[in-house]
């Protein structure tokens, strides 16, 4: 689907797809899932090649970030969540030229629908394709922004989970307020966060990568304002991957004191089975020694013998128990 933003009007327009041109008051083009018709016309009217998801999902440097026909290729990873409210990522790819920007997505992002609503409702559209796309950057960088501070809560939810409160996971194996812990839960909220924060790390890094390329090669372009924002853009961006590594370090303590917990109860349960091992070690010596059926057993003609019997395997059995109480081993 082809949305076309204009810079005038509270609308965008309709072109049809066997116009011979764009027309000039266009200066945004949003292309979601373009179908190959969508996509011929573009390649026909722009004379560009549009890249497929394929061309902007490549990693290295030199397919994200180049110049080609005057105009400028730039492509990011996105993030978005799934129906499940999972984290995923999605390539994001720019086509910019001083009057036109073309945006390709295949998946649904916010802040394309924020910054045309916000315009409308401002009444202030970008007056350029360089004017919308650093309008587009900066509400993905308050978007990344918005997710680092909710993944903060969670970290400190978790935790209050781990440490403090009546509800805090004990080396007992149970929470302050009772009930069994959920060690697993534990390790499910954490791997959630961290694998929120790699997929943010990844949108930061591409757009720090975007914004010096853009400032070099599209110099002509920029005003002085234009190029005082990007560089603003560009300290944000550097405080935010300051804070991202901050939220790491806290989630790497957090997994280490989780798995020191899980230790903990590994180790607790050994000690109970080796108690109670040691502990019936006695009495069955004591069961074993009086089943031997040997001819010369007073005990067995007594008539208090089994009872005696019964008596001795208890004492050996309580014995053991005083002894690790005494020394605090159980």
């Amino acid at each position: 689907m082809l949305t076309f933003h204009t810079s005038v009007g509270t609308e965008g327009v309709e072109v049809d797809l066997a116009a011979a041109a764009i027309p000039p008051e266009v200066q945004w083009i949003d292309a979601f899932r373009p179908n190959r018709m969508e996509t011929a016309f573009l390649e026909r009217v722009l004379g560009i090649e549009v890249p497929t998801i394929e061309d902007l999902s490549s990693i290295e440097t030199s397919s994200r970030l180049y110049v080609e026909n005057d105009r400028i290729f730039l492509s990011m990873a996105m993030v978005y969540k799934d129906v499940g409210g999972m984290a995923e990522t999605t390539p994001f790819g720019f086509v910019l030229s001083e009057s036109l920007l073309l945006t390709i997505r295949f998946h649904p992002i916010r802040a394309c629908d924020h910054v045309h609503d916000k315009a409308v409702n401002a009444n202030r559209r970008p007056a350029s394709g360089v004017n919308a796309f650093i309008s587009l950057l900066e509400f993905f960088i308050d978007h990344v922004a918005d997710q680092l501070e909710g993944l903060n809560g969670e970290l400190d939810r978790l935790s209050h989970d781990i440490f403090g409160g009546k509800g805090a996971l004990g080396v007992s194996g149970q929470r302050g307020g009772g009930g069994n812990k959920d060690l697993r839960l534990i390790m499910r909220r954490i791997g959630r966060s961290g694998d929120l924060t790699s997929k943010l790390d990844d949108a930061l890094l591409g757009m720090g990568r975007m914004i010096p390329f853009v400032v070099s090669e599209a110099a002509a372009w920029l005003s002085a304002d234009l190029v005082s924002k990007l560089k603003s853009m560009q300290r944000d961006i550097t405080s935010l991957n300051d804070y991202e590594t901050h939220q790491n370090n806290k989630l790497q303590f957090l997994l280490d004191a989780t798995l020191g917990l899980t230790n903990i109860e590994q180790n607790n349960i050994f000690r109970i089975l080796t108690v109670v091992s040691v502990v019936g070690i006695p009495p069955t010596l004591m069961a074993s020694i009086y089943g031997m059926n040997f001819k010369n057993m007073p005990e067995l003609e007594w008539h208090y013998g089994y009872a005696y019997g019964l008596g001795v395997i208890a004492v050996s059995a309580l014995i053991p128990i005083v002894w690790f109480k005494v020394r605090g081993w159980w």
